[in-house]
């Protein structure tokens, strides 16, 4: 065994036995991850990645093949795994401790920065079953976190709870990393995977689609799962007298890693590259318009530029046509938009669902609170004002944020 590597796997497989019928879960991973590495786990639902994590675990075994792991290993493969519901957050922090080999001294040591990490301590004599689901989630990332392990895994534990606290977890995680301990994480959050992960394994139907840098591999992946459909503009079903066309279509926002995936709150750039190939005369009006569209096919919102003052009648034969969006308003998902050009109130070309985005999480808050998807599809600006009175005395208190509206 190479002792430059924490973990080591050569062609192992998982097969399992559902009712009269046999499937692999997985089949030749053949794998090295070395000490210190950040290695992020990617692949649709059920191609194997929480399974493979289970076996990097030693929660389950493999049906063949070979695992070596050099280290103490900490999982946190959903929320609460190991804990007991009946015990009490302060048990279950001795319970789990003790399991993972720590000793009387060392877990007096992690206990207090346990509980402060999780933010539960007035409740750390109350029975885990009582506690809810992000007090759950924040003691079982705490306890993992603070095991002092040589390898971290974790199955996607820090899509739950608020902004803030993911940003808490991420910068443990990343003090951990630092002090050169091997982290392998599940995540369907391709711009955390992006902007943490030096190393991505794609795991498609139980086996490696790919293993090599983050960022060629999100590309890959994100190009697979939603295919540019701006690439196909030509072969789609258009209306319009075809004067002129939309022939391509760019969004991005600010991240460089993921330029394609936008996140709620931040600038969004929408370029709508034309060409024209008829002779205008004269030009005295010309209109774009872009109709965000969500998963379910429903319209969330409109930026037609004829409600704005602004005059985009230069047009030569060819050019591009930018739409910005200082904050945008959609909560996290993906989105369809369908494009629109009039020239002289004349419709030239319209083609629907031509192109997508993928909108990640973001703090349009400024609460560090994440958007709630069941309130709607974006968000707006708002106040909320209080006038009371309270011992014959006027109690005045505002309070600014923002809310969600759907159409």
């Amino acid at each position: 065994m190479n002792r430059n590597y924490a973990v080591q796997c050569s062609g192992i497989g998982k097969k399992y036995r559902v009712g009269i019928k046999e499937f692999w879960a997985l089949q030749n991973i053949s794998m090295n991850i070395k000490e210190g590495e950040r290695v992020g786990i990617i692949g649709r639902n059920g191609a194997g990645k929480s399974t493979l994590l289970k076996i990097l675990s030693r929660l389950v075994y493999p049906t063949e093949g070979r695992v070596e792991i050099t280290g103490r290993v900490a999982s946190l493969l959903e929320v609460g795994t190991g804990f007991n519901m009946e015990l009490t957050g302060r048990d279950n922090i001795h319970l789990n401790a003790s399991i993972h080999g720590m000793e009387g001294d060392e877990i007096r040591n992690i206990f207090q920065q346990v509980v402060e990490f999780s933010g539960v301590g007035e409740f750390i004599d109350t029975p885990v079953k009582h506690y809810s689901s992000g007090m759950y989630m924040r003691l079982a990332f705490a306890v993992s976190a603070h095991l002092d392990p040589d390898i971290l895994i974790m199955d996607e534990v820090l899509a739950v709870g608020d902004l803030s606290f993911q940003k808490k977890c991420l910068s443990r995680v990343e003090g951990l990393a630092n002090g050169g301990r091997t982290i392998i994480f599940v995540s369907h959050s391709m711009g955390d995977i992006a902007r943490f992960c030096e190393r991505v394994i794609w795991i498609d139907h139980g086996e490696i689609r790919f293993d090599g840098n983050s960022i060629e591999g999100v590309n890959q992946y994100e190009e697979e799962m939603n295919p540019k459909v701006s690439v196909a503009l030509d072969s789609r079903r258009r209306e319009g007298t075809g004067n002129a066309r939309i022939v391509e279509i760019k969004s991005h926002g600010p991240e460089a890693a993921q330029p394609e995936a936008m996140r709620t709150g931040e600038p969004c750039t929408i370029d709508l590259r034309y060409e024209v190939y008829s002779e205008y005369a004269n030009i005295h009006d010309v209109f774009a318009c872009i109709i965000f569209t969500n998963e379910v096919g429903k319209r969330v919102f409109g930026v037609p530029s004829e409600v704005l003052s602004v005059n985009l009648t230069k047009l030569g034969h060819k050019g591009t046509l930018t739409c910005q969006i200082d904050r945008l308003p959609l909560v996290p998902g993906r989105y369809s938009l369908s494009v629109a050009l009039l020239i002289n109130n004349q419709l030239v070309d319209k083609v629907e669902m031509a192109s997508s985005i993928k909108v990640l999480d973001g703090d349009f808050y400024g609460t560090g609170k994440l958007p709630l998807k069941t309130m709607g599809d974006i968000c707006v600006d708002f106040g909320w004002k209080l006038e009371s009175q309270l011992a014959a005395k006027k109690n005045e208190h505002t309070s600014n944020g923002k809310a969600y509206m759907q159409e």
